[in-house]
């Protein structure tokens, strides 16, 4: 037996395994976690087209100004941009059939249409002289994820307990099903308008306006200020990585932090070589390139673990999200492992962009990388924005270091969850032949 399988035979493993699987079985987990993958393909169609119109514009071809760019990223804003709407239908309908409840698709209509009344509520606009009503779609993308995971299993519980107190309306047996569904509903759904309409409202008028997603996101925001230090980022890291696996957006939440030691830094260092002047390392350089192998987490080499397993689902996962990954897009890995409320896969998620920041910031402590002045907020692929943030090649190892840090991390834990996997569709295939 080798040393790695001896690892994972050892007392930890089996242990940490067993407790991965326990949260995994759990209803409100497993239906989080298939709600995020039935929105895969979405993640996936809005990203394929923010990597053409990305190539586009690294090629000179298109300008982010021009209109035909503007086009192509229509379907990523509809999709990513508004990611959080489809996912608390799919939360709401997956809980729903783990409940055994009838009417899951409308429960799943319910959940969506209360989400997007808490996390976007109507405004009245003036525009010249007429007034137009518009919702803003700040919490609709990947900011609301939160709210839109657990707005719905509340909601689906209320409905479930009118149903088992009988408190509906009932239909008589010759109306169609998903009349007698939508009647079914109108009480618990006026009770969770109640709720959820007064939670709303009541966020705005104490919070100055402030939807519950903004204030879900201020609440947890608020510890992390003055996080600057080098300390501070690897906290930073700590937290965004750890919230992404809550399904919350780890880089909205520390962004508080990071965005204007982000804007500082570079600005900085861009007027230092206007000048002619060397430029200065700020610790927020580590933070933001200690995920440059595919996004938060690294997702570049969890994609390859993927590849190299033997569930089905983890190497269509893999297939699925590799090319988003290389351009540094990590949603389709993230929801489709998925990382959220999943051990095996958190972990060293966690672990490996910690062990990469310490490398990266070993790296600029010794003066082999050099520190970036231009700011490019646009995704690129794995090598080239740290290449042409800071014009210096040997910036491009940085994201090759990653890679190999996170591969070596994942590789253990992907190695576990591959068998778990493995052993679910094992049991699956049985049951269907049966």
């Amino acid at each position: 037996m080798s040393k790695l399988e001896k690892m994972f035979e050892s007392p930890i493993f089996a242990k940490l395994q067993e407790w991965g699987g326990k949260v995994q079985s759990n209803k409100v987990i497993a239906s989080i976690s298939n709600g995020m993958m039935a929105i895969m393909s979405l993640v996936l169609a809005g990203a394929a087209f923010m990597i053409i119109a990305t190539l586009l514009n690294v090629a000179g071809v298109l300008e982010t100004t021009d209109q035909v760019y503007q086009w192509l990223c229509v379907p990523y804003n509809m999709t990513m941009g508004l990611i959080s709407l489809p996912i608390a239908f799919a939360v709401g309908y997956s809980y729903s059939n783990a409940l055994g409840m009838k009417g899951a698709m409308a429960n799943g209509l319910v959940t969506m249409i209360l989400f997007l009344m808490v996390a976007a509520p109507s405004q009245s606009v003036t525009l010249g002289e007429s007034t137009a009503t518009m919702i803003p779609t700040q919490f609709l993308g990947g900011s609301g994820i939160f709210v839109a995971m657990f707005l719905p299993i509340i909601s689906v519980r209320i409905i479930k307990f009118c149903k088992d107190k009988n408190a509906t309306i009932k239909m008589p047996d010759s109306i169609p099903p998903y009349l007698v569904d939508s009647f079914a509903n109108i009480v618990p759904l006026v009770i969770n308008l109640v709720v959820w309409e007064g939670l709303s409202v009541l966020c705005q008028v104490l919070m100055n306006g402030a939807t519950l997603p903004a204030l879900i996101m201020g609440i947890i925001s608020i510890p992390l200020s003055g996080l600057t230090s080098t300390p501070g980022m690897f906290v930073l890291l700590a937290i965004s990585m750890l919230a992404w696996t809550l399904g919350l957006h780890g880089q909205g939440i520390v962004s508080v932090v990071t965005l204007p030691a982000m804007m500082a830094a570079f600005g900085t260092n861009a007027e230092l070589v206007a000048a002619g002047q060397p430029t200065v390392f700020f610790p927020i350089f580590a933070f933001m390139l200690a995920t440059s192998a595919g996004g938060a987490g690294n997702m570049l080499s969890l994609a390859v673990c993927c590849l190299r397993s033997k569930s089905e689902r983890l190497r269509a996962v893999g297939k699925a999200g590799l090319v988003p990954a290389i351009f540094n897009i990590s949603e389709p890995m993230i929801f489709g492992t998925p990382v959220m409320y999943n051990p095996l896969i958190a972990i060293p998620m966690i672990l490996n962009s910690l062990i990469c920041m310490g490398f990266v910031f070993l790296g600029f402590s010794v003066g082999f990388f050099q520190n970036p002045y231009i700011l490019i907020l646009t995704p690129l692929p794995v090598g080239l924005a740290t290449f042409l943030a800071s014009m210096a090649w040997q910036n491009v190892l940085i994201p090759v270091v990653c890679f190999v840090i996170a591969f070596v991390v994942y590789t253990p834990f992907v190695k576990m969850y591959d068998k778990q996997c493995l052993a679910d569709e094992e049991a699956a295939n049985e049951q269907a032949a049966a």
